[in-house]
C-alpha cells in the first residue's frame, strides 16, 4: 500500500514525499561530517555556487568514506522499491550530491528544472533527496510547483543551459496552481521527477540547511555521470544488489579529497 500511494502521488504531483524512512541514527552520523566539512569547504574556491553565490545555495559532496556509505541512504531500499515501480528493475545511481541552504542568507534560486537537455515526457531521470534535519520555510524548504514535471518540455526554458523557466511560463502556472514550500521531517525522503519546477529558498536560521540528492535513472538511458569513490568503498557497494552503482563507479586507488 506504501509503494502504491507512493508511485501514485509521484505521478500526480511530480514528487513524493516519504517520512521516517531513514533511521536518525545513520542521519546524524552523516550530517555531523557534512557539517565538519561545511566547515571547512565554504571558504575553498571550488565551492559550487547553485546558481551564483547571491543565491546562498552550494552544493557539497556526501562524505565518501566507506563508514558513511549507509544503505539506508545511499540505496533506501523502500525509496528503490518505489523507484522500480516508476523507472524498471535495478535502477542505476550515478551522481551523489547536496544542496545546502547557508545560514543568514536572504538570496534565493530562481524557478527551474534540474532536466537542462531535451528530454522524454516520462520519468527518466528521479532524484531521492534524504533530509538531515528538519526543513520548513525558516530554513530554507525547498519550493516545489506541483505537477509541472507534465505539460512542459524545453522551450519553457529561458536559456539552452540553465532549466530557468520563463517568467511568463511560471507566472501563468502561479495564477492557477500557486508552488509550495512543505515542512518536511528529518529521516524522510523525497523522490522528485528533475523535469519538476523548483526553488533553493532563503536560510533565515544560524544553521545550514543541508539536502542530500541520490541521481537514479534507469539502467537502459546509459547515463555519463559517474560516481567517484575510494577503492575501499567496492566491497559495501557490491552488497547493494538492488541498484546497480558499480557500472557507474569509478574506484580511484589513491588518497583523494572528495570535496575538491
Amino acid at each position: 500500500q506504501n509503494i502504491q500511494s507512493g508511485v501514485e502521488e509521484f505521478h500526480r504531483n511530480g514528487f513524493v514525499i516519504l517520512e521516517d524512512a531513514v533511521g536518525h541514527g545513520v542521519i546524524d552520523h552523516v550530517h555531523q561530517r557534512m557539517l565538519q566539512d561545511f566547515r571547512k569547504h565554504r571558504t575553498s574556491p571550488n565551492v559550487h555556487w547553485n546558481q551564483g553565490r547571491c543565491s546562498g545555495n552550494m552544493s557539497q559532496t556526501p562524505p565518501l568514506l566507506p563508514e558513511y556509505l549507509h544503505e539506508e541512504i545511499w540505496a533506501n531500499r523502500l525509496a528503490v522499491n518505489i523507484l522500480e515501480h516508476i523507472v524498471g528493475p535495478r535502477p542505476q545511481l550515478s551522481f551523489a550530491t547536496s544542496n545546502i541552504a547557508l545560514p543568514r542568507m536572504k538570496g534565493r534560486q530562481a524557478v527551474h528544472s534540474d532536466y537542462y537537455c531535451t528530454h522524454f515526457d516520462f520519468p527518466v531521470f528521479l532524484e531521492v533527496g534524504v533530509y538531515l534535519q528538519d526543513v520548513d520555510s525558516r530554513n530554507g524548504a525547498t519550493e516545489f510547483w506541483v505537477g509541472t514535471h507534465e505539460g512542459y518540455n524545453k522551450e519553457n526554458h529561458s536559456s539552452l543551459d540553465t532549466g530557468w523557466i520563463k517568467q511568463e511560463t511560471f507566472t501563468a502556472r502561479a495564477a492557477i496552481c500557486p508552488p509550495i514550500q512543505p515542512a518536511i521531517s528529518k529521516g524522510s525522503l523525497c523522490i522528485r521527477d528533475l523535469r519538476c519546477w523548483h526553488a533553493g529558498r532563503e536560510n533565515s536560521t544560524d544553521v545550514p540547511r543541508i539536502i542530500l540528492g541520490f541521481m537514479y535513472s534507469p539502467r537502459w538511458f546509459g547515463s555519463h555521470m559517474r560516481l567517484r569513490l575510494p577503492s575501499e568503498a567496492r566491497k559495501c557497494l557490491e552488497t547493494w544488489e538492488h541498484i546497480d552503482c558499480l557500472g557507474t563507479a569509478d574506484f580511484v586507488e589513491s588518497d583523494f579529497n572528495y570535496l575538491d
